[in-house]
């Protein structure tokens, strides 16, 4: 545990010092979540928090793990921590913790801000929002996982990294509205996890009946499973 925290201590001097969290994860959805409550009614503010406070799990889930894992690897200091007394597995599970607080700090922030800046109250259990919150984060982290660990090379990942992240930003309902496109718009982004997360994390917003969105646990529990499982099959340390 000892060296796990070390690594931890370091990873998170190393992130902070780079800044892309702290203006991706962070002050980028802060700044929607401010736009929106300025420029919209406190309807469209509520119906537009779940979306808002998933970008952190987007930025962190699609671009930061699977980013450093595969940096790691390409950068051959997997292959050395493997020769060290620290299995290189401390490493990641290290930097998975820190995407997680990244995420989670962006959350509490965004939440902050649409409660005591705009009003928006939780309809439904506080317990339940968390509980999905984290649910969404684990199926879209999966994703990454799959993605560090099938991407031959740093620039790959890079380029699958992006065509994962902005897509999923900008159609699956975290900044625009999902509601105001068009339908075949819709059709295609319903296809993205973080599209049918927010959906389940609206509806704990709103305290609706979370039988009705069993499938969508499902689905996405299903995708998780899979990817979790590649991702440890296919996973290459050097």
């Amino acid at each position: 545990m000892k060296a796990f925290w070390t690594l931890f201590k370091t990873e998170s001097k190393l992130a902070l010092r780079g800044g892309d969290m702290i203006i991706f994860g962070i002050a980028f959805p802060v700044g929607i979540m401010l736009l929106i409550g300025f420029i919209s009614d406190s309807q469209s503010v509520a119906s537009g928090f779940a979306g808002i406070a998933t970008v952190g799990i987007c930025a962190s889930g699609l671009m930061g793990l699977p980013l450093t894992f595969s940096g790691y690897r390409h950068g051959k200091i997997l292959k050395r921590f493997r020769v060290t007394p620290v299995s290189p597995g401390v490493l990641l599970a290290a930097d998975a913790l820190l995407q997680a607080l990244f995420a989670w700090v962006s959350a509490a922030a965004v939440y902050l801000i649409a409660r005591f800046g705009f009003g928006v109250t939780l309809s439904g259990s506080p317990l339940r929002y968390a509980a999905t919150f984290l649910f969404v984060q684990f199926a879209v982290y999966s994703l990454g996982f799959l993605i560090a660990s099938l991407a031959p090379n740093e620039r790959t990942a890079g380029w699958v990294c992006t065509l994962a992240y902005f897509p999923t930003l900008f159609l699956s309902g975290a900044t625009v509205p999902f509601e105001i496109l068009p339908s075949g718009l819709q059709a295609f982004a319903s296809l993205f996890p973080l599209t049918q997360g927010i959906i389940l994390l609206k509806g704990a917003v709103l305290g609706s009946d979370p039988w009705g969105d069993a499938y969508r646990f499902l689905a996405l529990a299903l995708v998780a499973g899979v990817s979790y499982v590649l991702s440890v099959a296919r996973f290459r340390w050097e």
